[in-house]
């Protein structure tokens, strides 16, 4: 990359996140190419692979960018001062609203992409994926539990069950789109009383 000054580079990589994002949305990943990519930011194909190994790469990047601004707007909204049940209520539903409306989330869980596209990551990208999310969800339960939102469980477990939350819009068709936001709201009701009402 000896032609590219730190300027030049940053301004390639920003370029690329932001108009992957947008073909990403647009045209999804299976039929976004590398040509689009590089074509939309005006560089050598051969560029490219000085950023990222494969459009897989750069997806992964740009929605590990989103999900910790979003991450952001939900550790925001849990230092509200509300009794334990509705906090813990309200942030399902927040955190549910927020990955309803995400649409590279949504390529990401279809169908087991995510397997897909975890092939093609660099190694270290791939050892540290599920480690890094699990590790982070468990840190995320144990505040709450040392604010006393939460009441002392296995993190572990609790992590897993408000993960298993946000995977049933998965399910959303086999369910009924209709009644699906009551079954939500019925679900998330009953978790958030259970993980905070006490022993």
């Amino acid at each position: 990359m000896a032609r590219f000054t730190e300027s030049e580079k940053e301004q390639i990589r920003q370029c690329l996140l932001t108009r992957g994002k947008e073909l990403f949305i647009q045209y999804g990943l299976a039929k976004t190419s590398i040509d689009d990519l590089v074509q939309a930011c005006g560089i050598a194909k051969g560029s490219f692979y000085k950023f990222f190994s494969s459009k897989e790469e750069l997806f992964y990047v740009i929605l590990n960018n989103q999900e910790e601004v979003t991450n952001r707007l939900i550790e925001g909204h849990l230092r509200e001062n509300l009794p334990p049940k509705e906090l813990i209520s309200s942030f399902l539903h927040m955190a549910f609203q927020l990955a309803e409306e995400n649409p590279l989330l949504q390529q990401w869980l279809r169908d087991g992409e995510h397997e897909r596209i975890t092939r093609k990551l660099p190694k270290h990208l791939k050892e540290n994926f599920s480690q890094d999310h699990t590790k982070k969800g468990i840190i995320f339960v144990q505040s709450l539990v040392e604010r006393c939102v939460l009441r002392e469980q296995d993190p572990e477990v609790i992590n897993g069950v408000l993960h298993a939350v946000m995977l049933l819009r998965l399910h959303k068709e086999e369910l009924g789109k209709d009644i699906f936001p009551k079954i939500m709201d019925t679900i998330i009701n009953y978790i958030a009383e259970g993980l905070t009402k006490p022993d």
